[in-house]
Parts: structure tokens; sequence; C-alpha cells
């Protein structure tokens, strides 16, 4: 098919070093219908280049495995935090975990001074429960960081096991994403979307989960437009090869509507108050967007995922540009490019 408006808005955002490097493929059920790669570098970028995902990966991995675990009867969204948490401080224990799901809890995103390893995951919790709350839960919606750090924190301790293997394990594995990891090898070939050093296998650009060494529930995955795609598909078939229909529904389904733009039980659900979807997505279209770039959604009304990754919040920080502001209108418009070109499919 012809891809006429994307190729033209994907060249004009590298020209204008709105982004260095751009990956990003549309498809429906039966596999891809075209892909785009293009950065300043030259021919650099492949289907197997790395991104680092940010917040994408609150749907490519706490949520998946949270509902795996629901379905499971491991957790209930209405549990509380101090079931899993009994050291949790009064203000805290009786948040249920609809709430971090959906980001009206009002827990904070707290970003320690050292470094937490695995050995020192508890000071960590410890210090992240002693913060003040943002606000009473259940009043009000803010996006936080923390609530996907937590839940992340929980799905170790029900599995007893770290979250980077439960995501290698529970996901990745079932759905054949090859290069998809917390943690990637140092020598991988990697997409730069940090000014920070990167510390080894310690790449992610988000500084709390790099202050904990790359594995956290509110970021840290690398993926591949390759991975990418095949997430963002097996998203458009709910998840089929992971849970049933009924479970995937009733997370993909809007919990807020009257907090806030659209929530799903770890999604982002499209309305008419969302405005990165651009002429796209359609009402009830569910995914993530990373703060480096990054997005993943799929609409189920008109059959389609769409997979973006960039580095465009590193060139925003290049030109003092607002980081959020930029990628926001980075992805509308490439999402409205993309509904041009699908008119004469």
């Amino acid at each position: 098919m012809k891809t006429t408006h994307t190729e033209a808005l994907v060249k004009e955002l590298i020209e204008t070093k709105w982004a260095g490097d751009i990956a990003l493929c549309v498809g429906d059920k039966n596999g891809e219908l075209f892909r785009i790669l293009a950065s300043n570098r030259g021919d650099v970028l492949r289907g197997d280049t790395l991104f680092d995902m940010m917040s994408v990966t609150k749907i490519m991995a706490v949520t998946p495995i949270f509902h795996i675990a629901l379905e499971s009867g491991l957790v209930s969204t209405d549990d509380t935090l101090g079931k899993y948490f009994p050291e949790a401080p009064e203000d805290k224990k009786s948040i249920p975990l609809w709430m971090l799901l959906t980001h009206c809890s009002g827990m904070r995103k707290n970003e320690p001074a050292d470094f937490c390893g695995p050995d020192k995951r508890s000071e960590y919790i410890n210090y992240a429960l002693s913060q003040p709350l943002l606000f009473t839960p259940g009043t009000k919606y803010e996006y936080s960081c923390g609530n996907f750090a937590f839940l992340g924190f929980l799905l170790e301790r029900v599995y007893n096991k770290p979250l980077n293997l439960l995501f290698d394990d529970m996901i990745a594995r079932p759905l054949g994403l090859k290069n998809t990891c917390f943690l990637p090898s140092e020598d991988e070939n990697v997409v730069r979307s940090t000014r920070h050093p990167l510390l080894g296998r310690n790449k992610c650009s988000d500084p709390l989960t790099r202050r904990l060494y790359g594995v956290c529930g509110n970021a840290g995955i690398f993926s591949t437009l390759d991975d990418t795609s095949l997430f963002g598909r097996s998203l458009l078939n709910c998840h089929g090869e992971l849970m049933s229909k009924a479970t995937f529904e009733n997370a993909a389904k809007d919990h807020l509507p009257t907090l806030s733009m659209g929530r799903g039980l770890g999604y982002v659900y499209v309305d008419g108050r969302y405005k990165q979807g651009g002429t796209l997505l359609s009402h009830g279209s569910v995914g993530h967007t990373g703060f480096s770039g990054t997005s993943v959604f799929a609409d189920m009304n008109q059959g389609i995922y769409v997979s973006i990754l960039s580095n465009a919040a590193y060139y925003a920080g290049l030109a003092k540009r607002d980081y959020s502001a930029s990628c926001a209108e980075m992805r509308k418009n490439i999402h409205s490019a993309v509904a041009e070109d699908l008119k004469n499919r």
C-alpha cells in the first residue's frame, strides 16, 4: 500500500530534528501492513534495533502479568496494598489495587538519592511508603509512575521472582518476542534516548528505574520494531495467547469515565478527550505511551495496531522544547498521517 503521507511526515520530523531516529509499523490481525525506519545517522535502523520503551513497560510487563495473576486467582483488583505490603502505614494500607492500575491512588513517583539494587529493594519500598500521598485515594486522577513501581514490587512478591524474569517467562516467550527485555546487553544496538551515561546494562532513561538498577514496574523495557509489532498484534487479538478474552476486555474498558481521560486497568483508553490518537484511533482503542517518544496502540474497531518508536524526548531536550508536548504532537501527527494512508488500502 502507498504510505505517502506517513513517509513525508517522518522525513520532515527527522529533517527538523524533532527526532533523530523513528521506526514505526502498522498492522492488522494477519500481520504488518507497512513499516518505516528513518534516522539522521543514515541507513542504520533495523527491525531488531532496540528503543527505550519507558512507560510502554506498563502495558508490556506489569499490566498483562497482573491480569494473568488475576485470572489465576493469585490477586484481586479489590485487594488492598496492605495485603502485600504489611509494612505500609495506615494512610496506604487500604488502597485497593484497582486504584494503582488507574492512577487514582495518590501514590507518588519517588526517586531516592541513592541506588537501590535487588538486595536493597525493601529499603526503597519503605522509603516510598513513608512519603505523603498526593491526595485522598479515589478522589482524583493523577498519573504517577509510583503506582506501577508498586505493582511491579507486588508481582515480585506474589511470584517470588524478579520482574525481569517474570516478563521473560510470562510475556516474552509466549509472544515470541526475541529481543525485548529489561537490562539489554552492553553491546546491543540501542538507540540513544538519554543524556545520562549508560551504566553497563542499566540504560533506561527513567531516573527511578535507573536507581533500581534497570528493573521497575513503571519503565525499563527495551524493545524493537519487530517485537512491538508482534506485541501490538497480540494486543489487537485481546492477548489470546496470555489470558481469556473476558479478562482482557474487563481490563481494556474505561474504569474512570468521570475522573480523567479514559483509563483501563493498566491501559490508556482512547475517548473523545484523548488527542494523541490524531484522526486515526477510534473510541475504545487501548495502549500506552512512553516518555522517550514511544507508543503502542490497538484499535479493535478498525482492526489495526500502531507501534511508534523514537527518541523524540531526547531531541526535545536538545532543543529545549517541552518533552511531553513534543512527543504528544509527534504521535498525533503520525497517527493522522497513517489514517490518510489507510484510506486507500
